[in-house]
């Protein structure tokens, strides 16, 4: 029998167990990283606003503002205006510069909070990255693209009526876009969106009824029967 030096068999051992450590410490595709940035009140008060109205976990809505805020040109737009070393984000290359101003937050912004979000660990690494580049901390990037998107009329408007459409059932969203028609098409100047119809919709039922109703399909269906349908 041949005789295997021992300084190989002592290599041949570590890279057997090297192997079997990095498959043991495999990520998960779906495990979700913990980030807890510190926002503006304002911000902060719209995120659990939205959380109220959507029953939605604040983590869960700080994650979709995110995803969204990467792929929206004018918010990385305004970003790059801060980015000191160079970054592609979208097959977009962004020119960096280090006398870029600094995106790190000054004391005189106003009054911040802190949140916790998950995101995904794909995501994780683009906030990384992003924040290596811009000089920064990953909760500092993760709350400027946090606080951009909750200010978006699009991005908020349409996470509330993919919501909608996805949480009731096909005649009620249809009795609700023929609500949501008529409240715009009134003389009274006043033009509600997705999310400011849904926030007094359900403030309404709330104010209105004394049993614990369950869910939007629960809500709008209380709503639409003693107001909507009445008219």
């Amino acid at each position: 029998m041949e005789k295997i030096p021992l300084a190989h068999w002592v290599e041949t051992r570590k890279w057997v167990i090297n192997m079997l450590v990095t498959k043991k410490r495999k990520v998960r595709s779906d495990k979700k990283v913990n980030i807890k940035p510190t926002i503006l009140l304002d911000a902060r008060t719209a995120i659990y606003r939205l959380s109220d109205i959507t029953d939605t976990p604040v983590k869960d809505i700080g994650e979709y503002l995110c995803k969204e805020a990467l792929t929206n040109k004018g918010i990385i737009d305004e970003l790059a205006k801060h980015l000191k070393r160079d970054v592609a984000i979208d097959n977009t290359l962004y020119r960096g510069n280090p006398k870029n101003p600094s995106i790190i937050r000054r004391a005189e912004s106003g009054e911040c909070d802190r949140i916790t979000i998950r995101v995904t660990v794909d995501m994780n690494n683009i906030l990384e990255n992003l924040a290596y580049c811009l000089g920064c901390a990953k909760a500092r990037v993760t709350a400027a693209l946090i606080e951009y998107a909750i200010t978006d009329f699009s991005i908020v408007d349409d996470y509330v009526k993919g919501f909608l459409e996805e949480g009731i059932d096909k005649h009620k969203m249809k009795e609700l876009k023929k609500l949501f028609n008529y409240v715009n098409d009134n003389e009274s100047g006043n033009e509600y969106s997705w999310a400011s119809m849904l926030s007094v919709i359900v403030d309404e039922v709330r104010s209105n009824t004394a049993t614990l109703l369950n869910g939007p399909n629960e809500i709008i269906e209380e709503y639409l029967i003693n107001n909507w349908r009445d008219n």
